[in-house]
């Protein structure tokens, strides 16, 4: 794993805590998202929205959530996606506008425009030993 790749990930990392401490779900398209979000550490509930209609989507989020992030692709299918969700959830669950534009900017800033796009840094589990020795040469703060 190049140096850029161990930062990016680690980042990604960082941003994934944070979803952890502020947010019990988050929204994503499709299944290799949400495997993705929890290779990166996401422990809380995921909801597929390639799965149901935005009406469907809302009710079980309603019903299993109280603090959620729209994590959908950041494309322009992802982002229409995104609206569409975040205006059907106004008033029903409380929606992290912050994170997604947090994760969203990490994850774009390395031409990546879907959670799944972030699969091939984490490909590369093996280097535990080479990630350790970088993690002592770089701080993420």
């Amino acid at each position: 794993m190049r140096d850029e790749e161990f930062i990016e990930l680690k980042k990604l990392e960082r941003i994934v805590e944070k979803l952890n401490r502020d947010l019990d779900s988050i929204i994503v398209e499709g299944f290799d998202d949400r495997d993705v979000m929890r290779d990166l550490g996401f422990n809380g509930k995921i909801f597929l929205s390639a799965e149901t209609s935005t009406e469907d989507l809302v009710e079980n989020v309603e019903r299993g959530s109280d603090r959620t992030a729209v994590l959908t692709d950041f494309d322009s299918h992802g982002k229409k996606q995104n609206e569409e969700i975040r205006h059907a959830l106004q008033g029903r669950v409380k929606n992290s506008i912050s994170a997604r534009k947090e994760f969203g900017l990490q994850l774009t800033s390395n031409d990546r425009h879907a959670v799944e796009d972030a699969r091939p840094l984490l490909e590369d589990k093996d280097q535990k030993f080479v990630d350790a020795a970088l993690s002592r040469l770089f701080t993420f703060e």
